[in-house]
Order: C-alpha cells, then sequence, then structure tokens
C-alpha cells in the first residue's frame, strides 16, 4: 500500500476558532499544484481528511483529481491525534488492499503528519519536515514503526 500523506494548505490567522480557519488562495494554489505534480494520476482508492475546515478544503482540491471518490472523515486525523491509533487503523485498512498496488490519501495537520511520516520511516522527530501543503508517498508492507519507506517528499 502506499501512502500519501498531506498537510493542509496555508490558512488563514486564527481569528475566533481554530477548527474554523480557511485556507488562503496560495494555500489553494500550492495545493492544487502539489497534487497535480505529484498524484494526479495514481491509483488512490480513498481520500480521508480531518474535519476541521482547512483540511477538509485541502481534501477538497484533491478531490476535483479524482471525481469517483468522495472523502471521508475521521478524528483520527486531527492536529493532536495519537499517531500510533491512526497507524493501527491504516493497518486494518491495508488488509484490505493485500496483492494490490492501491493508494490513500490523509489530509491532516502538524504535528500529527510530521509525527506520521517520522514514526512510519523509523526517523527521530523532525527528521522529515512538513510544512503547509508537503506531500509525502510512503510505501508500506505492513503500517507500524519503521516498517514504512518514503518514495518521495515534496513541499510547495
Amino acid at each position: 500500500m502506499t501512502i500519501f500523506i498531506l498537510r493542509h494548505g496555508q490558512a488563514e490567522a486564527q481569528i475566533t476558532s481554530d477548527d474554523a480557519r480557511q485556507l488562503t488562495n496560495k494555500g489553494r494554489n500550492d495545493t492544487a499544484r502539489i497534487v497535480q505534480e505529484r498524484i494526479a494520476d495514481m491509483p488512490l482508492v480513498q481520500i480521508w481528511a480531518s474535519p476541521l475546515v482547512r483540511a477538509q478544503q485541502t481534501a477538497e482540491i484533491a478531490l476535483s483529481y479524482f471525481p469517483g471518490l468522495k472523502i471521508q472523515t475521521t478524528d483520527l486525523l486531527v492536529p493532536e491525534a495519537n499517531p500510533q491509533v491512526l497507524m493501527n487503523w491504516l493497518d486494518k485498512l491495508n488488509a484490505q488492499f493485500i496483492g494490490t498496488d492501491r493508494s490513500l490519501l490523509l489530509v491532516s495537520h502538524q504535528p500529527l503528519v510530521g509525527a506520521l511520516v517520522n514514526l512510519l520511516c523509523g526517523k527521530p522527530g523532525d527528521y522529515y519536515p512538513m510544512g503547509t501543503s508537503s506531500l509525502a508517498a510512503i510505501r508500506a508492507q505492513v503500517v507500524a514503526a519503521d516498517m514504512g519507506d518514503l518514495l518521495w517528499l515534496d513541499h510547495a
């Protein structure tokens, strides 16, 4: 299974609630560019996103390249989610893909995206940085710590 991990695009400054922050024009453009350049022709089977507005908007941009899919929302992708719990859930999803070359996209936030990339690839702390609209591709036969191979990591 290939897991694409996308941090939401640049968002507006927090005015009222962090949950309600929306993407800026730069965030929308950066996200569209990286999705088009890196994964628009990949065999995605699922798109999962955090329920926060900026992640949903980022996922909608990705969805425009995959019209047959829908965005599935989970609290497992909120910024403060536990990366180990997320990996356990991903491993269960992975069991559905055994014997196939399928991919899924996760749209989330820091610190979760950075922790997940580094944990899957067996790297310490902030070894692989994840700025806004950063997109990582990780291949994993088993979704567990130190079991993923980083294929590439691109930044907006």
